[in-house]
């Protein structure tokens, strides 16, 4: 009888687990299901991993996301920089994280606007309920809600549409839920 107990209950958490993990769309359903078994199968060779794919990246852009870690250090790295180069009134460092020139011109407006209580930091950044809806070489899709402290107090919430720099991800569009028109967005960036 105990015996039973105990293998219901782990089949049960099983499937809570399968669950949880499963991806709400057919979208998230290949990156998921391809990430998870390449950082699974990975892992007992990331160093040789590491250096093959760093030297590719090298070669061609940024790396391709395959985990949420991994998106919410691209969008660290976008918002570090945005607010960086704003507090610094600094263009170059602005056109670092962003695509448009449009962009690049909503930063310059807050350069005599944005008060700032201390100088920004990357450490500065949370995200939650991160989700990668598209992921490729092309473009990233991540949807995140940002929590920025330290410098200042806001959390806002977007999904991210990014195209590749030449050494990291830049920003294209920020939109405002997942059923909004993103995907047109990384299609363009596709011809």
């Amino acid at each position: 009888m105990f015996g039973r107990l105990v293998a219901g209950l782990i089949v049960v958490g099983l499937a809570i687990g399968v669950w949880a993990l499963w991806p709400a769309g057919e979208t998230d359903a290949t990156s998921t299901t391809t990430s998870s078994p390449s950082t699974t199968t990975s892992a007992p060779t990331t160093s040789a991993t590491s250096d093959s794919t760093t030297t590719s990246a090298e070669a061609s852009g940024p790396e391709v996301v395959t985990t949420v870690e991994q998106a919410e250090e691209v969008l660290r790295e976008l918002w570090f920089g945005w607010f960086e180069g704003i507090y610094n009134q600094d263009e170059d460092r602005i056109k670092e994280v962003v695509a448009s020139q449009n962009q690049l011109e909503a930063a310059i407006a807050q350069f005599e606007v944005m008060e700032f209580d201390a100088a920004p930091k990357s450490s500065d950044f949370g995200f939650s309920e991160t989700d990668i809806l598209r992921s490729d070489a092309e473009c990233l899709a991540v949807f995140s809600i940002v929590q920025a402290s330290g410098f200042t107090d806001v959390t806002f919430s977007g999904l991210h549409v990014l195209r590749p720099g030449e050494d990291s991800w830049v920003l294209v569009s920020i939109w405002g839920s997942t059923d909004d028109l993103w995907e047109q967005d990384c299609e363009a960036l596709l011809g």
